[in-house]
C-alpha cells in the first residue's frame, strides 16, 4: 500500500468519531485506487481500552464491537495525529508511554496480529481522547450556533431546495434549505439515529415527511447547507400483543391509533426499563405540584407567595424596561435532566425480560412498510409514564454527535411528524 494512501485511510478514519461512520470509511478507501479492499479490512480501528507494559500489549475496542489484543515492541513506532489532519506530515512521533485508555487508534495491518498472530505491530497512529473531546465540544458548539431541525414539507428538485418545518422559540417556521453539490447528505442507518452510523446519501433519496437535520449558514429563513442528515423517524407507544424472540420481533398495538406494528430488533437495538420507584417519584411531584394534600391554609400561602412574586418581577421590568416573564408552572428545575438524559439512565434489559402486555415507547427508523419500524431504543415501563417522556420530547433524536444536549436544533413539529412516513429505505454501500 503506498504512502499515499496510508495517509488518505488515517485522515479518514481518525476522523470517525467526530462524525464520519465505518461504512463511509470503508467507501472512501475503496474509491482510493491504491488501496485494495483486503488490504483495508486488514486495519484495526478503534478505543484503547487496556495498556499491559510488561506484557507489550494494547487491546482495543473496535468500532465492530470487538474487543482484541495487539502485541507490540522496541521497534513498534507510535505517531499521534491531531484531529481533523489529512496528512500523515502533522504527525508527531512518540512513545508507548504516552498511548493512554480511551485513546483513538489505527493500527495498519492490525487484523492478522491479534493475539500475536503475526508478530507486533509495526505501526500505531494515536488520536489522543482530550484531543477527540475537544474536537467534538467543537462540533456540539458548532451545531448549537448553526444547525436546524425539522421536518421536509417540501422538495425542489430543479433547485436542490428543501422547505423544512422547524419549531423554535419563535414558534413554528418553514426554513428554505440549499444543498449546493459540495453538501455532505447522508441518511440515517437502519434501526440507528446515531449521526455517527448514518449512511452516504444524496438529495434524490431526502423524501417529504423525513425528517432532517441541517448544519450551515442561516439569513433569515434560508439555509445554505453544508451537512444534511435525513431520514424516516418513527416513535410510538403502545402495548405488546406478541412476541417473537426466533425473529427478533414484537408486535406492539399504538396506543394513538390502535393499529399493529411490527418493531424489529436489530443486534444495536437497546432494550430499557423504566425504574420502578420512578413512577412514584413522578406522582409525589405531580401532586404536590397541582396542591394535592395541601391545607386550605397552605394553600392560601402559596397562592400569597405567587402573587407577591409577580409583584416583583413587575417592579423588576419596570427598573429595567425589560418585559416581564410569563409564570409557567412548566418551567424546568435547576439541575433537572432532559428526557434524553433520564432515559440514557434506564437499566439495560434483554428482550426475554418483556412480555406480553407490557407498555413499551419505541423509537427507530421506518420504513417503506408504514406497520413496521426498524428499533434503535425500546423502552419498557408505566404506560404514564411513557407517554409524557414522548410528549416531552423523549422520542425525538436529539443527539446530532455523541453528548450534544438535546433541544440544540428545536423540536419536532407535531402531527404527522410522529408517525412513520413511507418513504425509500436509507441506500446500503
Amino acid at each position: 500500500m503506498t504512502k499515499y494512501s496510508l495517509i488518505f485511510i488515517f485522515s479518514a478514519v481518525l476522523m470517525a468519531p467526530t462524525g464520519s461512520s465505518s461504512a463511509e470509511v470503508k467507501a472512501q478507501v475503496s474509491q482510493t485506487p491504491a488501496a485494495s479492499p483486503r488490504a483495508a479490512q486488514q486495519h484495526v480501528i478503534g478505543e484503547v481500552t487496556a495498556i499491559d507494559s510488561v506484557a507489550s500489549r494494547i487491546t482495543v475496542k473496535t468500532d465492530a464491537g470487538a474487543s482484541v489484543s495487539i502485541t507490540t515492541n522496541e521497534r513498534t513506532i507510535y505517531r499521534r495525529l491531531p484531529p481533523g489532519q489529512t496528512s500523515l506530515s502533522a504527525a508527531t512521533t512518540i512513545s508507548s508511554a504516552d498511548v493512554k485508555v480511551g485513546d483513538r487508534v489505527l493500527i495498519p495491518g492490525g487484523a492478522a496480529l491479534i493475539d500475536g498472530g503475526a508478530g507486533p505491530a509495526r505501526q500505531v497512529i494515536v488520536m489522543a481522547r482530550e484531543a477527540v473531546a475537544a474536537r467534538l465540544e467543537q462540533q456540539r458548539e458548532d451545531w448549537r450556533n448553526r444547525g436546524v431541525n425539522g421536518r421536509v414539507v417540501a422538495i425542489d428538485a430543479a433547485r436542490n431546495e428543501l422547505s423544512v418545518e422547524s419549531r423554535s422559540r419563535d414558534g413554528v417556521q418553514t426554513v428554505i434549505v440549499a444543498a449546493p453539490a459540495k453538501t455532505r447528505i447522508r441518511r440515517y442507518a437502519p434501526g440507528s439515529l446515531r449521526p455517527a452510523d448514518a449512511l452516504p446519501g444524496s438529495f434524490a433519496d431526502i423524501r417529504v415527511g423525513d425528517q432532517v437535520r441541517v448544519l450551515g449558514n442561516r439569513e433569515d429563513l434560508r439555509v445554505t447547507a453544508e451537512e444534511i442528515i435525513s431520514g424516516t423517524v418513527a416513535r410510538l407507544v403502545g402495548t405488546i400483543e406478541n412476541i417473537d424472540a426466533a425473529r427478533g420481533e414484537l408486535m406492539v398495538k399504538d396506543s394513538s391509533n390502535g393499529k399493529p406494528m411490527v418493531i424489529a430488533l436489530l443486534p444495536n437495538t437497546t432494550i430499557r426499563q423504566v425504574p420502578a420507584d420512578l413512577a412514584e417519584t413522578i406522582g409525589r411531584g405531580q401532586r404536590r405540584g397541582n396542591g394535592e394534600n395541601l391545607t386550605e391554609e397552605q394553600r392560601a400561602a402559596r397562592r400569597a407567595a405567587r402573587r407577591e412574586q409577580g409583584e416583583r418581577r413587575r417592579d423588576d421590568s419596570q427598573r429595567t424596561g425589560a418585559a416581564a416573564p410569563v409564570a409557567s408552572g412548566n418551567q424546568p428545575r435547576a439541575g433537572s435532566r432532559n428526557p434524553q438524559q433520564m432515559m440514557a439512565a434506564f437499566p439495560v434489559i434483554t428482550v426475554a425480560d418483556l412480555k406480553k402486555g407490557d407498555a413499551v415507547m419505541v423509537m427507530g427508523t421506518g420504513t417503506a412498510d408504514t406497520s413496521r419500524v426498524m428499533a434503535a431504543t425500546v423502552i419498557t415501563g408505566d404506560a404514564e409514564i411513557l407517554q409524557r417522556l414522548q410528549r416531552r420530547g423523549g422520542g425525538r433524536p436529539e443527539n446530532m454527535s455523541p453528548g450534544l444536549p438535546s433541544g440544540v436544533m428545536g423540536g419536532g413539529t407535531g402531527g404527522d411528524v410522529d408517525r412513520p412516513q413511507p418513504a425509500t429505505p436509507p441506500r446500503q454501500r
